[in-house]
């Protein structure tokens, strides 16, 4: 491989306060100037290891970083100043000029300012967690903010120049009822985002909600959540939305360039603790744990990540059928035959066919509504269905 072309993600795992529901690794610090200097630090090096890393593993004489994405935790709480010198590093060496710099912001965070200054330093999106527009919704998902905030935000990135911004939310809570997610819904199309993500809550094992909620959702039924993904869908298809994955619509040609690079099974590198890279068939992960992620960058002197597996045929061609699922454009039956020597037998088909959860057209398949519902029961029917 002479070239490679990547998206660079890199994940800031800092919080004001840890949420209820997130299990994503994250710590709750104040942020300082020495703690960004040596986070900074640490990710140059990890860049400059990398680089050597790549080019050894893959004989890659260029890497060119085509997306960058800053998840958390929650980046905004960063300094644009972090962002500029860590640009800078990245434009000095390697080839660095991404068609998209996303940047994952709390609306507590934001200042008109620091928005300004984000924006000046080369972020062209920002993915904005306001997860509700109701008061009693914020509250009961244990968020800093207000829906007041969240206006506030939403006033900033458009004055700041930001032409491309998503919105997340989270639906499912306790209270939430077709008329208040309806309301919600309009009060963002309000604002004409490019892009918006809409996630079911769900309980993770090890948060404080499986605790509390002893991992069931006692206050919700499947046939309510059936109607929220209908209201969802047909609320923004109606305002010109395409539903292009599972859980996120976009107007044309503002689909998430960078999560379509994870989607699709195209190559990328992860920065910071927990973060995850994929070049061709090898895997590798960072540990959780910021402390001995610094240690083993600016003590050891070493890379700190973990290979977690080198992926065979059968494997990639798994990943290729649960990433290509939650596309709206599917998977393609040719290129899991010629790229990862696998097949579906018809009849397995036909079983998911007569069940409505997917539909072939020549040689693609893809997930009804119905079958984006049980996108994982569909992936497990569809993995233990592979023969050569």
């Amino acid at each position: 491989m002479e070239n490679l072309n990547a998206g660079l993600y890199l994940h800031v795992p800092f919080c004001l306060r840890k949420c209820p529901y997130c299990d994503f690794y994250s710590i709750p610090v104040k942020i300082s100037t020495s703690l960004e200097k040596n986070y900074l630090n640490a990710l140059n090096f990890e860049l400059t290891l990398l680089k050597s890393f790549l080019e050894e593993k893959f004989d890659i004489k260029k890497i060119s970083f085509i997306t960058f994405y800053a998840g958390g935790g929650t980046p905004s709480l960063l300094s644009p100043h972090f962002y500029e010198n860590l640009f800078g590093f990245l434009a000095k060496n390697f080839e660095f000029s991404p068609e998209e710099l996303t940047l994952e912001a709390n609306p507590e965070t934001l200042t008109l300012e620091k928005t300004k200054a984000f924006y000046k330093a080369g972020f062209n999106r920002i993915s904005l967690g306001v997860q509700s527009f109701s008061q009693k919704g914020l509250k009961f998902l244990g968020r800093l903010h207000s829906v007041k905030d969240n206006l506030k935000a939403l006033d900033y990135i458009l004055k700041a120049g930001f032409k491309n911004f998503s919105l997340d939310f989270i639906f499912g809570w306790k209270g939430q009822g077709e008329k208040t997610l309806e309301k919600e819904i309009l009060k963002a199309l309000e604002f004409k985002p490019t892009h918006l993500s809409f996630y079911e809550l769900t309980l993770e094992k090890g948060t404080p909600f499986y605790q509390t909620f002893k991992g069931e959702k006692y206050w919700i039924e499947d046939k309510k959540l059936i109607k929220f993904y209908k209201l969802i869908e047909n609320t923004l298809e109606a305002y010109g939305y395409e539903r292009y994955e599972i859980s996120n619509y976009a107007f044309p040609k503002f689909k998430c360039k960078h999560n379509l690079i994870y989607w699709k099974i195209k190559p990328y590198l992860g920065l910071g603790p927990s973060a995850v890279s994929r070049i061709e068939n090898l895997r590798w992960e960072n540990p959780k744990n910021f402390n001995h992620y610094l240690n083993t960058l600016l003590k050891e002197f070493k890379l700190p990540l973990k290979i977690v597996e080198s992926l065979d045929n059968y494997e990639l061609a798994k990943e290729y059928i649960f990433m290509g699922l939650r596309l709206k454009e599917g998977v393609s039956l040719n290129v899991l035959k010629e790229k990862f020597n696998y097949n579906i037998p018809k009849v397995k088909l036909d079983i998911l066919i007569k069940k409505k959860v997917i539909e072939k057209k020549k040689e693609r398949i893809r997930l009804t509504f119905e079958g984006k519902l049980l996108h994982n029961q569909v992936t497990s029917f569809l993995w233990e269905s592979l023969c050569n």
